[in-house]
């Protein structure tokens, strides 16, 4: 019984290795991007948008992309720059403007960051290793990894000189006036007014009734603004700006409306 036992035993493991091996064997096969869920889907692309800021090498960045099979790329590259702009500027959020602007994706919201500079690629470079006695076999790198080369933060044209709200029933607004230090308006300065999922820009001086420096924009309540000026203008220079629900002096519902004074930097 126990000879048996052991002989079927052994014609079993026989069957099981000569399926194993010949009938059926085990293919090893390399996982594509577009095998992982779609959350790592994401992260993929984000680590490519960081890649390409960097490098400038499209032509690596699309083969990257290309192992998605996503035949909505553009869309689910806006899509990932509104989650990561939400909290306001930030390098992940840049990276994928810029992506999304090569893929032919360029929404409002992306103008801010594809205005403003950015860094360049630079080869790290190779620091010389003090050979110890005796002497040790160390790895040689490859490739030189691109880092990111410092630069100076750009200097605004404009500064702050004051800012306060008023509640209002009207359409509320942000109204920004361009000012020399002896409080002559400034016409044809560039303004630019962010929010998480857009900009908008004007230009002082269309309504000289109201003075040759000023502007003005229409808020939208719930939404968080931000206003820059000059060549700069994506530098903010106000920020927080909200239509909140207020009541005015005759006890009306209303809204904030923002007044903003601007001057020139170092006048």
């Amino acid at each position: 019984m126990r000879t048996t036992l052991l002989l079927a035993i052994v014609i079993g493991l026989a069957l099981g290795l000569l399926y194993a091996w010949l009938l059926d064997p085990l293919e090893f096969r390399t996982a594509d991007p577009y095998h992982v869920e779609s959350r790592y889907r994401g992260v993929w692309i984000v680590m490519s948008a960081e890649a390409y800021l960097v490098s400038g090498d499209w032509d690596r960045t699309q083969a990257r992309l290309d192992g998605l099979n996503d035949p909505n790329l553009a869309q689910t590259v806006s899509a990932l720059f509104e989650r990561a702009s939400a909290d306001g500027p930030n390098d992940q959020a840049r990276a994928l403007a810029y992506l999304a602007d090569r893929l032919g994706a360029r929404t409002a919201g992306m103008v801010v960051y594809l205005t403003t500079p950015v860094v360049t690629p630079t080869a790290r470079p190779t620091r010389p290793v003090a050979t110890p006695t005796p002497p040790l076999i160390a790895p040689t790198p490859t490739d030189a990894f691109p880092t990111l080369t410092p630069t100076a933060t750009p200097t605004p044209e404009f500064s702050l000189a004051s800012r306060d709200n008023v509640c209002e029933t009207g359409v509320p607004q942000i109204r920004v006036n361009v000012q020399d230090l002896e409080g002559n308006g400034l016409p044809g300065v560039d303004i630019w007014v962010t929010w998480n999922s857009g900009a908008d820009r004007f230009v002082t001086g269309l309504k000289p009734e109201f003075g040759s420096g000023f502007a003005d924009f229409e808020m939208q309540p719930g939404v968080n603004y931000r206003v820059g000026a000059g060549t700069q203008s994506a530098l903010a220079l106000v920020s927080n700006l909200r239509a909140d629900p207020c009541t005015t002096e005759a006890g009306e519902a209303g809204r904030l409306s923002w007044n903003i004074v601007l001057q020139p930097v170092g006048s």
